[in-house]
């Protein structure tokens, strides 16, 4: 009997040892921890009781910390077929678990299928319309299928399916009432280190009766040297945001002067078009520490109406494990008043893969005589790791 048990343990390890040498897993992912300092991030509106006259804020932010921690792995087999899944941990804000600093959940889960000059990604995939600006559509996860076509090192169609919703009845799935998106995009690179990528999605809602969020949105963005300026600039719409199609573009030129850059941008929403929340400054979008969010008038360019915007954006590296950043930005707001943004951060790398960052920012706000008498101020202080 004992030799049965060693005979049996014996082609296990084999078994094992065999599938180890046959694939490759590894590991990587990044954490953070923030505290933020936010006032007059509801702009000083107030709400006055009828019956009491008593005067309260509307919308007042409170400081506070956050943290997030993310493990991804990916397992790819010996024929470069793979699988990639991430896992999110403690996203939230401290308050004892209630925002998710006690739970965690999946934002990145598929299969990857190379096939000659084609791919096949399936699953919980991340995909990108429109990619190297952030301007529109970026860096977002959906569950769906992404097929690639690579013709050469210079070009690639990618075609898109994603399921939003599927609707149920009586435990099977019904083939109305879903959300789905179907997409093509492009990617292109050109002589002279010019690149370009253009995109159109077209959402097929069938869940709702309102017409305005069936639709397509697109876009077409470009990048690359002009003489001395870098270049890079994006033209998107956007035809489920409402009755008319939502419009939206920006153009930026920079310069290097040694440890120094400067460049100009300058860009446009209109017709109900939001830029991502990626893209932008540091408080007027971007996506960073200090930017006014959740539930805030100002944050991501275009959410106030119809927007223009021209903004300085300056980088300083003091030396290797040091650079600075500053931004002035002035954006006018239509009907809803117009701001200039002063703000900057300093980035710190403490060692390899380890780093801190102090974004502090000021957003002077003015709308005329509505009741909004406060401007945006905060500072953010984040360490960072990533492995």
């Amino acid at each position: 009997m004992k030799k049965v048990i060693a005979a049996a343990a014996g082609l296990m390890l084999v078994g094992a040892t065999v599938g180890t040498a046959s694939a490759a897993v590894s590991f990587g992912g990044d954490a953070r921890a923030r505290a933020l300092l936010q006032e007059n991030y509801d702009l000083g509106a107030t709400v006055t009781d009828e019956e009491t006259g008593a005067v309260t804020r509307l919308n007042e932010k409170e400081n506070k910390f956050t943290s997030r921690f993310r493990l991804q792995a990916r397992g790819e087999a010996a024929g470069g077929a793979y699988a990639v899944g991430r896992i999110r941990m403690g996203d939230g804000t401290w308050d004892g678990g209630a925002s998710g600093t006690k739970s965690s959940f999946i934002d990145k889960a598929y299969v990857g299928v190379p096939m000659g000059p084609t791919e096949l990604i399936a699953g919980r995939i991340y995909y990108d319309l429109l990619k190297y600006t952030k301007f529109f559509d970026q860096d977002n996860g959906a569950d769906g299928v992404d097929y690639q076509i690579k013709f050469s090192d210079m070009g690639m169609i990618g075609l898109i399916y994603l399921k939003d919703y599927e609707a149920w009845s009586n435990g099977d799935a019904s083939e109305d009432n879903d959300i789905t998106r179907y997409g093509i995009y492009a990617d292109m690179k050109f002589g002279g280190d010019w690149g370009a990528r253009a995109g159109v999605t077209y959402k097929d809602n069938q869940v709702t009766d309102n017409d305005d969020d069936d639709g397509a949105y697109g876009g077409v963005e470009f990048m690359g040297p002009g003489g001395p300026l870098a270049i890079s600039g994006a033209v998107a719409f956007d035809d489920t945001v409402g009755p008319d199609t939502g419009w939206g573009g920006f153009l930026q030129a920079g310069m290097q002067f040694g440890a120094t850059g400067v460049a100009l941008n300058v860009g446009f929403t209109q017709d109900g078009f939001v830029t991502d929340g990626d893209f932008g400054f540091l408080m007027m979008g971007s996506g960073e520490s200090i930017q006014p969010v959740n539930n805030a008038p100002i944050g991501t360019l275009g959410k106030m109406g119809d927007t223009w915007w021209i903004g300085a954006p300056v980088s300083f590296a003091v030396s290797e494990m040091l650079t600075l950043k500053g931004n002035l930005v002035y954006a006018d707001f239509d009907t809803m008043g117009d701001a200039v943004e002063i703000s900057g951060s300093a980035i710190y790398a403490i060692s390899d893969g380890a780093g801190v960052r102090y974004d502090i920012g000021y957003l002077a706000y003015s709308q005329g005589d509505n009741d909004y008498e406060e401007s945006p101020f905060g500072m953010g202080l984040t360490f960072y790791v990533s492995f």
